[in-house]
């Protein structure tokens, strides 16, 4: 038997981390099935699918958990976003993809996924876009973190059932973040202030909604820092 999958990044390991035992997941987009494979590694009765639109990445994916010997562990299912789900998938996890892409996926067949309550959702981009739909959809964020990849910054949501209302400031930067402030949030800001500022510098006068929106932003990001 092959040793355990120890050398994952650290963005799937804390996604991992944040998978509760006994939960029956499906990796939508799930690459070569690394987190899957960690997750049947490490956590107690925990059923998976790992998921793709695309032949290529699951061909590599079925023969990464043929290498750990985890047939009986992960189902590999191709389709497009939710429809590999199953009728006892209670958790979606959604990483590595631009924010636009997981709203889409998440859009699309509602009604296929009503038995799920937990989201993990981890976008490389329009994270603000990200919350606000997801919260329209019938999810609040129960838990956030940031980690640091390879010079990049990314956030990890976690979302249950439920409504709650979000200010323009969560929306930017998340509650639970905007709460707790530790360190690598404050680069994060400080990353997001640099950028709409090169952004805003670089727009032409026709986009001032554009313009005048990424004002907005950078007096919401002063108050912050």
């Amino acid at each position: 038997m092959i040793s355990k999958v120890y050398n994952i990044n650290h963005r799937l390991k804390t996604i991992a981390e944040l998978v509760e035992e006994g939960s029956h997941v499906i990796d939508i987009g799930c690459d070569h099935a690394f987190l899957d494979i960690y997750l049947a590694q490490t956590k107690q009765n925990v059923f998976l699918i790992a998921s793709d639109n695309k032949k290529g990445p699951l061909e590599h994916a079925e023969a990464n958990i043929r290498k750990y010997h985890l047939e009986d562990k992960i189902k590999v299912k191709l389709g497009d976003g939710v429809d590999p789900i199953e009728s006892d998938t209670d958790t979606i996890v959604i990483s590595g993809m631009g924010g636009l892409n997981i709203i889409g996926i998440l859009k699309y067949k509602t009604s296929l996924y009503h038995q799920v309550d937990t989201l993990i959702l981890s976008p490389n981009n329009d994270v603000e876009r990200v919350r606000k739909e997801v919260a329209h959809l019938g999810f609040y964020i129960v838990y956030e973190v940031l980690v640091e990849e390879n010079k990049f910054i990314y956030p990890i949501l976690v979302w249950k059932r439920g409504k709650r209302k979000y200010c323009k400031q969560e929306l930017l930067f998340g509650p639970i973040l905007l709460h707790n402030q530790d360190n690598l949030f404050l680069k994060y800001v400080r990353r997001e202030k640099e950028m709409k500022e090169k952004l805003l510098s670089l727009l032409p006068k026709k986009y001032w909604m554009r313009k005048w929106q990424l004002k907005k932003e950078l007096k919401i990001i002063s108050k912050i820092i």
